[in-house]
């Protein structure tokens, strides 16, 4: 957690004044109980009135200074806090974005979201509060004991023994309450992505009825959650009792020792007041201790995960890749194999084809047959656990992975639609470079979404919602191949993109892109939809069963004609 310290470089000054404003009214509180025992000692005996007066001004002054500065001291600590917090949201956010998909997959989604979220807040708490309390409370505590000694030293050493035993305590509980945090964290992971899950399939739960079920998993799971929570914060809690209980039996010996000695003479009544009011700072400052150290457990545990996604290894968009020449071929596979991490069987199994200059692509299957996971090996998005994959570009191969991903457009299953305007959505990816209107009707003309978003008022401004929600399916997803036309690019890859058109707009969408300089790979579950294409791939539960033309297929692969047939009733 090293690697977290950093953060506080712009806020040096702030992270010394925070802990430096706490000592100081440390300092102007120890000495209120002085003050208190000099009036009932010999201020109200010696009936000086004006005396009396100057004293409650002191005390008036004490606070009024204790005020000031606490107010400071809050400031600074959580400027410096929120500052740490802001950088470190920056710079995880960053991390994330540049982490291979085998990490992100591994670590999982909502993972990742509940440590952007909730542990850089726990984070952020955690300092704050230690700014205040790490020196004010040992100084309190400290500096009492001190001050009573300074007083009786007999009566004194039972405050010594006191917070001995309060600290074993505090930190008796500490080291059970942080296998427990981390327990926590790990369950509120699996909570996020629960609800996430629901959330986005709100509509397929409904339709088929399984709300019930839902809501009943939701609840046997944050049911476990709540019980976690209840065990951690009765662990927590059994210290603000025991620190009570510990300091009233201290403080009743001291009243009956202090009481003997105040009746036989040698203390005097404001002595021992004094005595009572160092023990309940004690008490208070031990009560802020108990809340410090179980704020610090749980920021600890989180600081943990988080300082666990820096030390993942970031992509090396740069790594250089194999180079190949080829004159003739645009696609080039052989006996490829993939398997996704700690996966028992592989996802693709030896497969063997090549695609010539000029030529298109349909890969088709059933459900689990690996279509997707090739769409993620053609992307670079996963490297090939063996085997040879390469693609070609004027005879030549894309010397690095920033490279390989630049030469291919992709237009995702389900089309990702973000909030802001049809024209940010369409600029997503592109650089700073101005394009006109003209170039964006062109493409969006290309895509058949030049007529329904000319029909939106506003046109390209037209406002779009989070995730598109404003947009119907075949809107959004001509709406994302539109996207994917904006930059010039060797590869298009379409991966079951178009399977909320009808056939019609399909065909003009796949006329246009067929005519343009780009190399098309379609992932389809229509044959009708990949007919036209040069080359289609069936793949069976990640096996290659045929590769050929439509009519090759129809005569030489069984899969590919039962999927066809099916098809035709």
């Amino acid at each position: 957690m090293k690697d977290l310290l950093k953060y506080f470089k712009g806020y040096i000054v702030e992270t010394i004044l925070g802990p430096l404003f706490k000592l100081f009214e440390a300092l102007f509180e120890l000495l209120v109980p002085l003050v208190i025992a000099r009036i009932i000692d010999h201020t109200i005996p010696s009936g000086d009135q004006g005396q009396l007066n100057k004293q409650i001004g002191i005390l008036f002054g004490l606070a009024a200074l204790g005020i000031l500065v606490a107010l400071i001291a809050q400031y600074v600590s959580s400027k410096s806090a929120v500052g740490f917090t802001k950088q470190l949201n920056q710079d995880l956010f960053e991390k994330i974005m540049s982490l291979p998909k085998e990490s992100r997959d591994q670590i999982g989604t909502s993972s990742l979201v509940a440590r952007l979220t909730a542990d850089t807040l726990q984070i952020q708490t955690g300092i704050n509060i230690f700014l205040r309390l790490f020196l004010r409370a040992p100084i309190i505590v400290f500096g009492a004991i001190i001050m009573a000694f300074s007083i009786d030293a007999h009566l004194s050493l039972y405050f010594l023994v006191m917070v001995a035993v309060l600290f074993v305590i505090v930190f008796a509980v500490a080291r059970l309450l942080n296998p427990l945090y981390a327990t926590i964290r790990k369950k509120l992971d699996t909570l996020v992505n629960q609800t996430r899950e629901q959330l986005q399939g709100m509509r397929v739960i409904r339709a088929f009825g399984q709300v019930e079920r839902e809501k009943q998993a939701f609840q046997e799971t944050n049911q476990a959650y709540t019980s976690l929570q209840i065990k951690a914060g009765n662990l927590s809690n059994l210290v603000a009792p025991l620190t009570f209980l510990t300091v009233n039996v201290t403080l009743l010996i001291v009243l009956w020792q202090g009481g003997m000695q105040v009746g036989g003479g040698s203390m005097s009544q404001g002595t021992l007041v004094a005595l009572v009011n160092y023990l309940l700072q004690i008490l208070t400052e031990l009560l802020k201790v108990a809340i410090l150290v179980t704020n610090l457990s749980q920021a600890f545990v989180s600081a943990k995960r988080v300082s666990a996604i820096f030390s993942e290894t970031s992509e090396d968009l740069n790594q250089p890749l194999p180079e190949a020449v080829s004159l003739d071929l645009v696609l080039d596979v052989a006996e490829l194999y993939f398997s996704y991490p700690e996966a028992h069987e592989p996802a693709l199994e030896n497969l063997n084809f090549q695609l010539a200059k000029g030529e298109s692509l349909g890969i088709i299957g059933g459900t689990g047959s690996g279509k997707t996971s090739l769409v993620q090996l053609l992307c670079h998005l996963y490297q090939p656990t063996s085997g040879r994959l390469q693609i070609f570009a004027n005879g030549q191969s894309p010397r690095t992975i920033a490279d390989w991903r630049q030469w291919v457009g992709l237009v995702p299953q389900k089309a990702e639609l973000f909030k802001g305007t049809v024209r940010s959505n369409l600029m997503l990816g592109l650089s700073n470079e101005p394009v006109s209107d003209d170039q964006v009707w062109q493409v969006l003309e290309k895509a058949q979404a030049k007529k329904f978003v000319a029909e939106k008022e506003g046109g390209l401004e037209a406002p779009v919602e989070a995730f598109g929600r404003n947009f119907s399916g075949g809107q959004r997803q001509r709406l994302t191949i539109a996207r994917s036309l904006m930059q010039e690019r060797p590869f298009l890859v379409l991966d079951d993109s178009t399977s909320a058109l009808d056939y019609l707009t399909e065909s003009k969408v796949l006329t246009t892109l067929k005519a343009m300089a780009v190399t098309l790979v379609m992932v389809s579950q229509r044959t009708r939809s990949l007919q036209s294409l040069d080359k289609i791939l069936v793949l069976d539960e990640g096996k290659q069963v045929g590769f050929g033309s439509h009519e090759e297929l129809l005569m030489t692969c069984p899969v590919y004609r039962e999927i066809h047939e099916s098809q035709q009733v």
